[in-house]
């Protein structure tokens, strides 16, 4: 750590001392998930989706991550000091959406800056170790402060073998009266340190051999990121039912070393080359924003909500100029040696700018008692350009019509029926270290999404069976390993979500997609490729159990078990990755450290040390992790 780094970190630790902040013993993804497709709370993550993936596709790339409502552009505020939890809204829990796109819509959470001081320390050690100080500090009536500091060491972190991160966050919020209310935020985080984790790549239908739990890769091979994400929002009254609504956010992510380790061309005995593609120094621009007048009106028990919407993003990235260097032989299966660090010339980058922007009018109504209706219109201007070095430009445009309509009706008491179809346009993603095309971004994707299902609420528990039927352009990489438009890929299943407090001090959420991904155009009718997506299973089923002892109500403990069927691992489908069914086991303490109320965490992950192989959609296999223990203390101040 710099000494700069270290006179910031202090600066803000002192800024700390004064007690300020948000709470953090009380975090519960299960006690505080209200259905089974996705929630995050803290460090805690459940569900059967996430920010990275709904129904098999990304909710970034659809345009579909949310804060305050507002449209990011793909643009993710991941960092901890900033981002409280995610909450993933598919089929009816997103009909209360204006402009939604398919691919469900993940909701951000800023932490709070709530008119009392507040501090809370967490404490981590085994598989994660760090330390977290959070909270929020009143400066007066109308003006309070939120914000963070944070170390986190991983060891076998998903992505990289061991990774160092600090970050630090402020997010100030400005209440001048009671309806309106405006954030900022700044945050920071550098990584100096992530090691890049081999990916596996066979030469024929057979997985690679069991690779042991220790470190594959090159420690040289280190990634060094630095993340800035910065942004303002708020909404406030204009009177006679008419509201604003705005947003403008901003994110830059500098890589000034990045690698990426690959064992290729791996046989069924283990041999194999080892490969690593050194990057220059990438820098990724993304900036996005959202103007939204809404009127609002009721009429007794109907309410009617009309939104006028202007939202634009900004993309700029780099890609291309890396040198791959071949290191010769090794066994896939043992720990293969540390190779001497090369210097290497790169070659000319290619530029990405991608602009995109978007008006739009929506309506939802709601009648009490009956149901709502939602439905949604708009017109967006797309420009991709692509400058690559001695070459003429590659620009690519749209200006596609895209709409949405939802429909709920309430058909008995706790019953509730919804339909929907959303017509979108999204980014596809980059090509992989793989293919010959490596980095190269393809242009934008017409996409379509239908949703129709029924939610049953009884007692404390809700019950919500779905069906849904996504479309988009299949991008993958061909028999010539080279990335690009294979025909159309669609996710069609059933997503099945129950979740509630069956008996006292009994939280469920248990939660299954049962998914047929099947691809058709002329590269499956021409045997080039097989009619299965590669890694996307057919079956996923969740389920979390939290239990609060009645005989000594400071201990609770928790279940998971998680279940992923077999997938695809091989563009022709002649390889597959078998079902795994993993198990993880908790328990938490609560008690008071003085007069501080704190909890004590203990979490054992993968319990009973099964082995399995992730797979990517491009066919790279990295194992998942061994059995692990993690402890967390957090005291709130």
């Amino acid at each position: 750590m710099t000494a700069g780094k270290r006179a910031i970190a202090a600066a803000l630790a002192a800024s700390l001392a004064t007690p300020a902040w948000a709470q953090r013993t009380g975090e519960n993804a299960v006690t505080s998930a209200e259905d089974a497709f996705g929630t995050s709370v803290g460090n805690e993550q459940i569900g059967l989706y996430s920010s990275d993936e709904v129904r098999g596709f990304s909710p970034g790339a659809a345009g579909n991550i949310r804060m305050d409502g507002l449209y990011l552009g793909g643009l993710f505020v991941g960092n901890p000091r900033l981002l409280a939890g995610t909450t993933v809204k598919v089929g009816l829990t997103a009909q209360g959406y204006p402009f939604p796109a398919p691919t469900g819509i993940v909701d951000l959470s800023l932490r709070p800056a709530g008119n009392e001081s507040l501090l809370s320390a967490v404490l981590h050690g085994g598989i994660f170790d760090g330390i977290e100080l959070d909270g929020q500090l009143p400066l007066s009536p109308t003006l309070s402060l939120a914000g963070g500091v944070g170390f986190s060491h991983f060891i076998d972190n998903p992505g990289g073998d061991y990774a160092n991160y600090y970050n630090v966050g402020i997010a100030p919020a400005w209440r001048p009266d009671k309806a309106t209310e405006v954030r900022a935020f700044y945050a920071l985080e550098v990584g100096p340190k992530d090691v890049s984790t081999p990916f596996i790549f066979v030469d024929g239908p057979h997985l690679p051999p069991e690779i042991p739990h220790q470190f594959q890769g090159q420690h040289w091979a280190a990634w060094h990121n630095r993340t800035d994400t910065l942004g303002m929002f708020g909404h406030t009254a204009l009177g006679a039912g008419w509201s604003l609504k705005a947003g403008l956010f901003r994110q830059v992510f500098d890589t000034t070393r990045s690698f990426n380790t690959l064992m290729v061309d791996t046989a069924a005995d283990g041999a194999a080359r080892f490969l690593v593609a050194i990057h220059p120094e990438r820098t990724t621009r993304q900036n996005a924003g959202e103007v939204r007048l809404t009127r609002q009106l009721s009429e007794g028990p109907r309410s009617h909500e009309l939104h006028f919407s202007v939202k634009g993003r900004l993309r700029h990235a780099d890609f291309g100029g890396e040198q791959v260097v071949d290191f010769g032989p090794i066994t896939v299966g043992e720990i293969p040696p540390q190779f001497p660090k090369l210097d290497v010339t790169f070659g000319p980058e290619t530029f990405d700018k991608t602009r995109q922007l978007t008006g739009g009018i929506a309506y939802h109504g709601i009648w009490q008692g009956v149901g709502e209706i939602g439905l949604g219109l708009q017109k967006t201007d797309y420009r991709k350009t692509i400058s690559p070095p001695d070459a003429s430009e590659i620009v690519t445009r749209a200006k596609p019509w895209l709409w949405n309509g939802t429909l709920a009706v309430n058909l008995v008491k706790g019953v509730v029926a919804y339909a929907g179809y959303t017509r979108g346009m999204e980014d596809s993603g980059v090509a992989p270290e793989i293919a010959v095309n490596r980095s190269e971004a393809p242009p934008a994707l017409i996409t379509s999404q239908k949703d129709v299902g029924v939610r049953y609420a009884f007692g404390p528990m809700r019950l919500v069976v779905g069906a849904f039927d996504v479309r988009k352009p299949y991008f993958n990489l061909d028999p010539a390993l080279v990335f690009r438009d294979l025909g159309t890929v669609r996710h069609r299943g059933l997503e099945i979500s129950l979740a509630g407090q069956p008996v006292e001090g009994l939280n469920v959420v248990a939660g299954a997609v049962l998914m047929k991904p099947r691809v058709s155009g002329p590269a499956v009718d021409l045997g080039l490729i097989g009619p299965r997506p590669v890694g996307q299973a057919e079956t996923l089923i969740t389920s979390y159990f939290d239990y609060r002892l009645p005989f000594a109500k400071a201990f609770s403990v928790n279940l998971g078990i998680n279940h992923l069927g077999k997938r695809p691992a091989s563009a022709d489908n002649l390889l597959e990755v078998p079902a795994r069914a993993l198990v993880d086991l908790g328990g938490r303490y609560r008690f008071n450290v003085s007069k501080f109320p704190a909890t004590l965490r203990l979490q054992v992950s993968n319990l009973t040390n099964h082995f399995a192989w992730d797979v990517t959609d491009f066919g790279g296999f990295r194992r998942n992790r061994p059995r692990s223990v993690q402890a967390d203390l957090s005291v709130d101040f």
